[in-house]
């Protein structure tokens, strides 16, 4: 798995791609990529519509992006959680911290993403 990232309209989004899994194996090296791509330029997408598991590395990671962001004083979404990953994250209740987008298909700037993607 890798990181896509793509600027526009002052907000950056990172998409996960070429592979289903943020696990153990892939976790370090997105993390590595997307924490460098966040430069506090702008708010953060991280586009997961690809992701279909996520182990507790993975959700480490996401925590990891989001944290970085805020950091940097800037906003992080999620977008395109699929169910798998959805119900992982609402177990451990980061639903409740995340701003959780279910359809990919809308993403654009933070502002135009509703009240939690729900």
């Amino acid at each position: 798995m890798k990181v896509e990232s793509q600027l526009r309209d002052g907000v950056l989004r990172l998409t996960l791609v070429g592979g289903d899994a943020l696990d153990t194996h892939s976790a370090p090296l997105v993390k590595l990529q997307a924490q460098r791509l966040i430069d506090g330029g702008g708010d953060v997408i991280v586009d997961l519509s690809c992701v279909e598991f996520v182990d507790s590395v993975g959700l480490g990671v996401l925590v990891g992006l989001f944290k970085v962001a805020r950091s940097h004083g800037c906003r992080t979404s999620f977008l395109g959680v699929r169910a798998g990953v959805r119900r992982v994250m609402e177990i451990i209740r980061l639903d409740e911290i995340f701003d959780l987008c279910f359809d990919a298909e809308g993403a654009g700037p933070l502002s135009n993403l509703g009240a939690r993607g729900r």
